[in-house]
């Protein structure tokens, strides 16, 4: 249970919070870039540290983390035609340092170093650059920043796991995986999936460019994949005996325990636009 102080200090936080996506999101372009771009830099900060708790990383933490800016900003200069090359020079110069340090670097333990400096990128740095994409995608023949769909996926998110909270909260009964998240109960994730296909409903009214079976899908395919990020992120946590993932934000965690939906929703969410796009 929480108190009155716990719950007025995350109330503040997750209003500022909310505010600052919601700024980073609907401002411009350049906002987004540098919002999102900060917020990648905690995660795999947050990732790295978390990770070398038990496991050595003999690759340095700031190259891990360096690489996934790069990356993701050389996905906006991609977006924005003024190179074509940065996208793919940078993810090739990062693979090739990795496989460079397995002769350098003499430990026999060299290769699981390796997996958790890749698997952090795929985690974390690719779920942005697809974001990044997503918020491009709207005319792929002349590319425009177009937020209506990142707005949605947030949107979305937050109904799920609120609703998926108070129903559970109330009425729920039976766990739904009570190894990883004894919390999450069967009747609050049916009721999360409801309510953010309602809110999907919503958006068809808001955003017409797309129908209300493209809303309902894509609420869907939200809902579904973010209490699988969320149960994920749950497993890493509990593999590493951790209750948080940081403490940036008081009373909430840190920045993978807010986005860790976010990083699960976005690739399957890419690939829905990408297939319904080619449709229409």
């Amino acid at each position: 249970m929480f108190n009155r102080r716990n719950l007025i200090t995350r109330a503040i936080t997750g209003a500022v919070y909310i505010f600052i996506l919601l700024f980073g999101i609907l401002y411009n372009k350049y906002s987004f870039i540098v919002v999102f771009g900060i917020i990648l830099v905690v995660a795999l900060d947050e990732f790295y540290r978390l990770i070398e708790q038990k496991t050595p990383h003999l690759i340095s933490k700031l190259f891990n983390i360096l690489f996934g800016v790069v990356i993701f900003l050389s996905a906006y200069l991609f977006l924005e035609g003024k190179s074509i090359l940065a996208f793919p020079i940078s993810s090739i110069t990062y693979l090739l340092f990795l496989y460079a340090s397995t002769i350098v670097i003499k430990r026999p333990d060299i290769f699981n170093t390796i997996i958790y400096s890749v698997f952090g990128q795929l985690y974390i740095t690719l779920p942005f650059c697809l974001l990044l994409l997503i918020s491009y995608e709207y005319k792929l023949a002349n590319p425009i920043y177009y937020y209506a769909l990142v707005l949605a996926i947030f949107v979305f998110i937050w109904v799920n796991d609120t609703f998926a909270f108070l129903i559970g909260i109330t009425i729920g009964k039976h766990k739904l995986l009570r190894r990883i998240s004894p919390k999450k109960t069967i009747e609050g994730f049916i009721g999360g999936i409801f309510f953010t296909v309602l809110s999907g409903i919503g958006f068809s009214f808001l955003y017409t460019e797309y129908t209300i079976y493209f809303w309902i899908g894509f609420a869907l395919i939200v809902s579904l994949f973010a209490t699988l990020g969320d149960l994920f992120e749950s497993l890493i946590k509990r593999t590493y005996k951790v209750k948080d993932s940081g403490n940036l934000i008081p009373g909430h965690g840190g920045i993978l325990d807010r986005i860790d939906s976010l990083l699960i929703v976005v690739p399957p969410i890419y690939v829905y636009i990408l297939i319904t796009n080619s449709f229409i």
